[in-house]
């Protein structure tokens, strides 16, 4: 039988998707076991004491690297692939120069993980890996993002949507994010306090930069193409989209709030964090607007309800970002443990789910094999209930301590700690049933990724025309 247009781009996806998809598998169970350690040394600081390359100071670092460059790397590179591939009609080609530079990359990560270990690191935010590895991610990462580009520029039809602008701008915004980083810590290094700011606004620009409008981009994809139905209010996207464009780089720098630097920085930052609030806006229409005209079809499709999880935790916690930046409330929770409730919803509560309901929508379109809907629900209520424990203990737990710290007639270590204790053991159980639930996820993934040689192959050949659809 003749095979449709979209089965013969997915077949030409095939192996590409499969290794970048299991190497973020295997990126994301490294992540857990590091976000474990890490979050059990804080209820207990003996354990695995005896270690030098396990201190909290360097699991944390080593563990953010392995979930943003390894997980959300790798996520990237197969769902991008996958999805400009779909919206260009075109196969993907290179894809033997593709596979070889996802090596490169996952050995550059994996040399940089063992140097942060090892206690080679430098105290740039998110360029803690040494050095020498920065060169070679930059070069698989540049040819990676040539050949989407290249795949992107091969589409039948001039026009573009929203998935396109979102991801291609994601893809291209990290290298141009990292090259100012790069110039102004290592090559020029700028003079002072400037570093700081620079390295203060490369960490939290690859979250809103890079993770988050990757994200965006997929669930402007996913939610219509399960749906059957187009985004509500499409034409908002252009708007939400230069909305994080110009806003988003500068939004960031009311971190700086109460620190040594002119006091103009965080004040443009919390006027740019309250501006946001458009953008947030628009993304919640669309998605939620659409998505809630067909509530039962959310339910009822477990990669569609991953990516409304994830985009009501955008949409939510986004709207608690922009209050905490407001002056008067960040002077309580700036020095707190309230950060780790930021970078965990994004890495988490956004990015992850939804990455997590596309690799569901993606995989039995190019594998032909399906995975059962009693092990993805499973998945969803794991990680569901993980990522709110996850983040109610950080949320709680950071105005807590934020509160306690700013009364100076308290005994610091016997009050603030005490304080805040219960909350990290909270968060020590959260990480446990996130690393099962992830655990649960890779099983899922490997299993369709890895052949089996007993499969009833004409069962396999009936099934990928049925998923071919988009």
């Amino acid at each position: 039988m003749k095979l449709t247009d979209e089965q013969v781009i997915d077949k030409s996806a095939k192996w590409v998707v499969s290794f970048f998809i299991a190497s973020a598998g295997l990126w994301l169970l490294a992540a857990a076991l590091l976000a474990y350690i890490a979050a059990a040394k804080l209820t207990d600081p003996f354990f695995l004491s005896s270690f030098e390359y396990f201190t909290y100071g360097k699991v944390k670092i080593a563990q953010a690297n392995a979930f943003v460059y390894g997980w959300g790397g790798n996520s990237i590179f197969a769902i991008s692939i996958w999805i400009i591939a779909r919206l260009s009609q075109a196969e993907v080609r290179g894809r033997v120069l593709l596979i070889t530079s996802g090596v490169l990359w996952n050995l550059g990560i994996t040399f940089g993980l063992l140097g942060i270990l090892d206690g080679h690191m430098n105290s740039h935010e998110m360029l803690e890996m040494p050095n020498e590895v920065w060169p070679l991610l930059f070069i698989s990462y540049a040819i990676i993002t040539c050949l989407i580009i290249v795949l992107h520029r091969s589409r039948k039809y001039p026009d573009t949507i929203a998935p396109q602008w979102f991801i291609l701008a994601a893809i291209l915004w990290f290298p141009a994010l990292f090259l100012i980083a790069w110039n102004g810590l290592e090559i020029n290094p700028s003079p002072g306090t400037v570093q700081s700011v620079l390295s203060m606004w490369f960490g939290q620009n690859l979250i809103w930069l890079w993770l988050t409008p990757f994200a965006l981009g997929v669930a402007y994809y996913i939610i219509p193409s399960i749906i059957g139905k187009p985004i509500d209010k499409y034409y908002l996207a252009i708007f939400g989209f230069w909305c994080i464009a110009t806003l988003a780089p500068w939004s960031v720098v009311h971190h700086l709030e109460g620190g040594p630097v002119p006091m103009w920085i965080p004040a443009i930052g919390t006027v740019m964090s309250i501006a946001m609030i458009f953008p947030i806006a628009v993304a919640s229409t669309n998605f939620h607007a659409t998505a809630f005209k067909d509530i039962d079809k959310v339910w009822s499709s477990l990669p569609l309800r991953f990516v409304i999880f994830g985009t009501l935790s955008y949409t939510i916690s986004s709207y608690i970002g922009v209050i905490f930046s407001l002056p008067s409330v960040a002077k309580l929770t700036q020095f707190s443990i309230i950060n780790e409730f930021h970078f965990n919803q994004r890495v988490y509560g956004f990015f992850s789910m939804i990455v997590f309901g596309a690799v569901y929508h993606m995989l039995p379109k190019i594998t032909g094999k399906e995975i059962t809907k009693s092990a993805k629900s499973f998945h969803f209520w794991t990680s569901a209930l993980g990522v709110m424990m996850l983040l109610l203990a950080y949320l709680i737990g950071g105005l807590t301590h934020g509160v306690l710290a700013q009364q100076p007639a308290l005994d610091w270590t016997n009050s603030v700690i005490a304080s805040i204790q219960p909350y990290f053991l909270i968060t020590e159980i959260s990480f446990i049933i996130l690393g099962f639930s992830q655990l649960v996820f890779v099983i899922n993934i490997w299993k369709v990724l890895v052949p089996n040689p007993f499969e009833n192959t004409g069962r396999s050949k009936k099934f990928v025309s049925k998923a071919s659809t988009v």
